[in-house]
Formats: structure tokens, sequence, C-alpha cells
């Protein structure tokens, strides 16, 4: 010892030489992308074993309602068939996401699982997305299902178009930040079940998603232009049908603002500290 407090010799950095930098920031796209894959990988962990009953159950709802309608005579018109089989695909693709979204984070709430995601280094965008992708995951086969026993049963050809990819990512995500707000907001499971099964109502059978634009009365014509699910609709039927690229393109536009719009404000409205 010296009798003197030691300092520690910082050695001279050369002058123009290069300031190291982490792999991987947090602010770059290489971190956001793998914590957004480490928090889906999470959210499958949650259901790892219960993700057939949830691809059975996406598969059974689309073929029982093209059931009843084959069985009733109401489909004998091949775009009629076209009408029906994309209606459920919509139904699927949007009303899964959301449902599934609302759910959980009602149940997250009560076991307080919001305080595990406030302690990650994750954003809320990133959170919403993770329980969105696992959901959509479940709901692709049924689509799918859906779409192949329909153009069988009623016989309208599909002509998968590039786009259709898309339109079903938009069509997913077009209304999960409303899923986000009613989980949030809702004071247990039971009410968001009750949330869900009113937007279902209003968001499927108030716009033309089983039923062509022009059947629809005058009043829900317009109500229906306000309604993500008519044109998620619209975009995935052409997708099937030989929809023009720019029409299909101003479809794809208007599901990006409502996707847009929706996360945005279901984002800023998820409170980790929400009581």
């Amino acid at each position: 010892m010296t009798g003197e407090h030691d300092m520690m010799v910082v050695p001279e950095k050369p002058e123009g030489a290069a300031v190291p930098k982490p792999p991987h920031p947090a602010g770059t796209r290489g971190h956001w992308l793998r914590a957004y894959r480490d928090l889906v990988f999470i959210r499958w962990t949650n259901i790892r074993n219960e993700w057939y009953f949830g691809v059975i159950v996406g598969m059974l709802f689309p073929v029982a309602i093209m059931t009843f309608m084959r069985l009733s005579g109401s489909t004998t018109d091949p775009q009629a068939g076209l009408y029906v089989a994309s209606g459920n695909a919509v139904m699927s693709l949007v009303m899964g996401p959301m449902q599934s979204l609302c759910n959980d984070l009602a149940w997250a709430r009560q076991r307080n699982d919001l305080d595990y995601f406030a302690a990650l280094p994750v954003t809320k965008l990133q959170v919403t997305l993770a329980y969105t992708t696992v959901s959509g995951v479940f709901i692709i086969p049924g689509m799918l299902f859906s779409i192949g026993i329909g153009s069988w049963w009623f016989g309208f050809p599909v002509q998968w178009n590039p786009l259709t990819l898309p339109v079903m990512v938009l069509a997913s995500l077009s209304m999960a930040g409303l899923g986000v707000m009613a989980g949030l907001h809702a004071r247990g499971i039971h009410q968001a079940n009750m949330f869900n099964s009113a937007v279902m109502l209003v968001t499927v059978f108030l716009s033309p998603v089983l039923l062509p634009y022009e059947n629809l009365p005058k009043f829900l014509q317009v109500t229906s232009k306000l309604l993500p699910t008519s044109y998620a609709a619209a975009a995935l039927r052409g997708s099937l049908s030989g929809m023009p690229m720019p029409e299909l393109v101003k479809y794809l536009g208007i599901l990006c603002a409502f996707t847009a719009g929706f996360l945005y404000i279901g984002t800023k409205r998820l409170d980790w500290r929400l009581d």
C-alpha cells in the first residue's frame, strides 16, 4: 500500500479508432425481432398441450356453417358458395386473434401475468403481436380447410394470388388492438366472453361477410363501411377470384389503416400497472 488512493489509469484511445458497438443494440431490428421471437415462444409454451384443440375447433366451425348452408339449399350458385367459404375464413381470421387477445389479457390481469411482461425489455406492441401470431397459427389450417371444402362442395374455382398471404396477415391484425382494449378493461373472463359475442354479432352479421354487399339493407350498406371485416372479406374474396390488382391493393391499404389505428390505440391503452 502506498498510503494514497490508487487511481485506475485509463489508456488513451488512439486517434481515429472506431468505438466498439454491441452486436445487437436494443434499438436495432435484430434485437426487436429476437425479442418478438422469444415472446412467441413464451406464448407457445403456455398452450403447447392444447394446440390441437384450437386447430380442430377452428376447422369444425366453418365446416358446420357450410354444411348447414349446403343442406338448406342456400348456395346452389358457385358465387354464393364463394361468399360462404371466404366469409367463414374471414370470421376465423378476424375474430380468432381478437377473441384470443381479449380472453388471454383478461385472464392475464387476473393472474398478474402483465407484471412479468413489464419486467422484460420488450414493448407492448411486441407482446400484442406475439399473442396474435400464435392465435393466427391456429386459424390458418381452418381457413385453408374452409376454402378447400367450399371449392369442392360449391364448385367455385380458386385463383390464388400473391397478395393472399398479406390479406390473411392484415385481416388477423385488423382488430387485434380492439381485443387488447377489451381484454384490459374487462372485469373478468366472463365479461370478456360477452364482449367477444357482441363484437361478433356486429362485425360479422352487420357486414357483407356471408352475403353480397348489394343484398344488405341500405342502412347496413352505410354502416358496414366502418367495419374492417367488410374490407377483409372483399380482399380475401378478391384474392381468390381474380380481382384486379389495383382494387385489391386498395383494400389492403384500408386494412393497413384499420390495423395501424387499432394497434396504436390498443398498445397505448396497455398499461402494465392497470389494476
